[in-house]
């Protein structure tokens, strides 16, 4: 055998050892995807609509990646609610009028101002001003990929009066499902956040005085996200509804006066 025809079978013989002692590579993608839970309203500023809660984790712990707060806009708007209080005060109920009782608000926006307007109303020896009833109306969004839950705590200012004002100021939370605020159309891909429908998983009408301590006012069962959309598709409108009933307790009229009273109500969503 020639020295040529030794050399290549010495190599074949060597590479066919070699790849019989090699080691296998094992790679192992490992993809997960988090709860994750947006709330959307207004900002710090005003503006709106803006994302400023960005909640990513399974448990009451998860953090929350944006370090500001959102503010609630007026219902059926994107005016938030601070702003849209400044322009305008607590409606007021004429009771007993030759028509009945009038409510001044007229546009329903939640506030007496400039855009509302009535008709002359018929006097009796027994028609009164009173913000007995009066209601007002804030919303937030929540759009997830897993259920959730919604806290709430007021903080009270501090005074005799606001303890008066806190006991007699009635908060109840309720969802929408769809529908379209400022320009903006919401829910189109989405289902409420209970599987029992929007007007299940909340908790019973409450005082301002109760929520001073935290209070878990919605538990959700499911995802807001029903199908491919966008983040406004997939969210669900959460509502607030404040009512006072200052007639009842405290016999309020024109003669006490005005007052200017702020409360704050700060809402936490969050995966159970």
């Amino acid at each position: 055998m020639s020295a040529w025809r030794r050399y290549a079978l010495a190599c074949l013989g060597s590479a066919l050892a070699s790849g019989s002692s090699s080691a296998l590579t094992l790679d192992n993608p490992n993809f997960k995807v988090d709860g994750v839970i947006i709330v959307w309203a207004a900002d710090q500023s005003g503006t709106a609509p803006v994302v400023a809660d960005f909640i990513v984790g399974n448990d009451q712990s998860a953090p929350d990646l944006i370090g500001i707060d959102a503010r609630a806009v007026v219902t059926g708007t994107l005016d938030p609610t601070e702003d849209a209080t400044a322009a305008g005060g607590m409606p007021f109920v004429i009771t007993d009028t030759t028509s009945g009782d009038i409510n001044t608000d007229t546009n329903g926006d939640g506030r007496i101002t400039e855009a509302d307007s009535f008709t002359p109303l018929g006097l009796q020896g027994i028609t009164d001003a009173r913000v007995d009833a009066s209601r007002q109306y804030s919303s937030f969004y929540v759009a997830s990929n897993t259920a959730f839950n919604i806290d709430a705590v007021s903080t009270p200012p501090g005074t005799f009066l606001d303890f008066i004002l806190l006991n007699i100021i009635r908060m109840n939370l309720s969802s929408t499902v769809n529908g379209s605020d400022g320009g903006v159309d919401f829910g189109n891909s989405a289902q409420a956040a209970h599987t029992g429908g929007p007007d299940t998983g909340f908790a019973a009408e409450t005082t301002l005085w109760n929520l001073r301590f935290a209070q878990t006012l919605f538990t959700g069962n499911q995802r807001t996200a029903a199908s491919p959309g966008s983040i406004a598709d997939q969210s669900v409108r959460f509502d607030a509804e404040y009512a006072i009933s200052a007639a009842s307790l405290t016999g309020y009229d024109l003669s006490l006066g005005t007052f200017d009273f702020t409360v704050e109500v700060t809402y936490t969503a969050y995966a159970p």
